[in-house]
């Protein structure tokens, strides 16, 4: 028999941390408004430029930007108007970002408000000191040129100017089967799986962990990342919930269905469980995690128990989607050695000002989206496949956890 958790493990409680949502826009508010009652330990506040859609929002604390500039009738997707709003509103921010360590603003591209508004927010968020999260809704491509230049405008200002972006494109959440969907049905569904991998992310940063995840572990992560991360969040419950719980992560649109979690070099794991929870479980579902992963990837784990879980079992999951390596310190790379003047010419290697040769820092980075740092590496290509994708995700295979019953 598998021993509960709380048996072994000694639960670490903690102050919440400090973490402000900002929903910013039309989108922003209504991507986030379940949480304030799911997780209520952190601080919300919604932004608008739209009085009647900040109105239906069911936030305590509400700011109407630039109402004298709009008539609280909003910006109409226009950026400089957006900007002057903001500017216009200052004395009622100037408070804004006080008593707070972390700063999450949540707003879709392709608007006056989430594309204007927010990078300034984000800049002014960072000034104060701040780290700056922010999480953004790509629109679909059906939208139009116009919105998707803007979007891609507004996304590198965020990129600029925030510590690290979630970026949630739309069109990553379709799959084949929604050719005959509803827009409306489509567009709900994307705001669930938003909501939820926010929601998690809320979760992941204020809970008191009983193995430890830290928001330093958090980031250091983005920073090796350069920002550039995605996150998801599944859930799963009953006999069969670990099949479930992994099979729904490896398959999820938000990250290439499992290849760019087999190709990232950082990942972040967190672990949410109820009381009753066996080691066992948690054991399988980190195994089965590693097993897809590079073998050098930086991989970070948190368990945190809440009661409200049940039995339920969550994983919030950050994945980066490129990754700086570390240098080599100077003092690993000795003077005088073996190789060859010419071999070191042709090598990474590099004098410092001591004349001690030091290994330089591999620029794998890469600002694409597509494929993260493997931008510009050539893939192991057999009959059109890419064979560095572990199999059962190149196939898209459905997996399989469930343990065959030992034979006589």
């Amino acid at each position: 028999m598998s021993t509960p958790l709380l048996s072994t493990l000694d639960e670490t409680v903690r102050d919440p941390l400090p973490i402000l949502f900002v929903a910013l826009g039309n989108a922003g508010g209504k991507l986030i408004s379940h949480l304030p009652k799911r997780v209520p330990e952190l601080a919300y506040v919604a932004l608008d430029t739209d009085k009647a859609s900040l109105e239906a929002l069911p936030f305590e604390r509400k700011i109407l930007l630039g109402e004298s500039l709009t008539g609280g009738m909003g910006t109409g997707g226009t950026v400089d108007l957006a900007v002057k709003c903001l500017e216009a509103g200052e004395e009622q921010l100037y408070s804004l970002f006080q008593d707070y360590k972390v700063v999450i603003i949540v707003a879709g591209l392709g608007g006056g408000t989430g594309g204007g508004v927010g990078p300034q927010l984000a800049d002014r968020a960072r000034e104060a000191g701040l780290l700056v999260i922010s999480a953004l809704v790509q629109p679909l491509e059906a939208e139009g040129a116009t919105r998707r230049n803007l979007a891609e405008s507004a996304l590198g200002h965020y990129r600029e100017l925030s510590d690290a972006v979630m970026l949630f494109p739309l069109d990553t959440l379709k799959v084949n089967e929604d050719t005959n969907m509803l827009l409306s049905r489509l567009l709900k569904r994307c705001g669930m799986e938003i909501g939820r991998a926010l929601g998690g992310l809320a979760v992941l940063l204020r809970s008191g962990w009983l193995i430890p995840l830290t928001l330093q572990d958090v980031v250091q992560t983005l920073k090796r990342a350069d920002g550039y991360c995605r996150l998801v969040a599944v859930s799963a419950d009953g006999e069969n919930r670990i099949s479930d719980l992994l099979d729904q992560l490896f398959t999820h649109p938000l990250i290439d269905r499992g290849s760019l979690l087999a190709h990232s070099g950082g990942v972040v794991v967190g672990m949410l469980c109820g009381p009753g929870t066996p080691v066992a479980d948690l054991e399988r579902v980190s195994l089965e995690i590693r097993r897809v992963l590079r073998s050098d990837a930086d991989l970070k784990i948190g368990v945190a128990q809440d009661e409200r879980f049940g039995q339920h079992l969550a994983l919030v999951v950050m994945v980066a989607e490129q990754w700086r390596l570390i240098p080599v310190p100077s003092r690993a790379i000795e003077a005088g050695s073996a190789e060859s003047e010419e071999d070191s010419t042709n090598s990474d290697t590099k004098k410092d000002e001591k004349g001690k040769m030091v290994q330089g820092e591999i620029l794998l980075a890469s600002k694409s989206k597509d494929k993260g740092r493997f931008k510009g590496i050539a893939p192991t290509l057999v009959e059109g496949a890419d064979m560095d994708t572990p199999t059962f995700i190149r196939k898209g295979l459905r997996l399989s956890f469930h343990k065959e019953p030992p034979q006589e």
